[in-house]
């Protein structure tokens, strides 16, 4: 089994927190994790970091009626949206 220094295992932290790694590599960052309190504590870190920002930072959605009406104008049919949503639509897509 590879034996990894604390770069190196910086360097992967996100990927292994996103489950982006092989499973051999999961392997290696999970063994350096468990006998280097150094690079645990940042893993901890991190992982809370990326909790808050999930929490933290959701999307809002859009009512209904504007949702229903971005679908009727992405599939060609202008003539079902009331000019209301229509100014809605410009004023959040940052036009006048």
């Amino acid at each position: 089994m590879e034996c990894v220094d604390c770069v190196t295992v910086t360097a992967r932290l996100h990927l292994y927190i996103d489950r982006e790694l092989s499973e051999d590599e999961v392997t290696i960052v999970q063994q350096h994790l468990t006998s280097c309190p150094r690079c645990e504590c940042r893993f901890h870190f991190d992982m809370h970091i990326k909790r808050l920002i999930h929490e933290r930072c959701t999307i809002a959605h859009a009512p209904n009626h504007l949702r229903e009406a971005v679908l009727r104008l992405a599939r060609g049919d202008h003539s079902a949206v009331s000019p209301q949503v229509e100014q809605e639509l410009r004023l959040d897509l940052g036009g006048s």
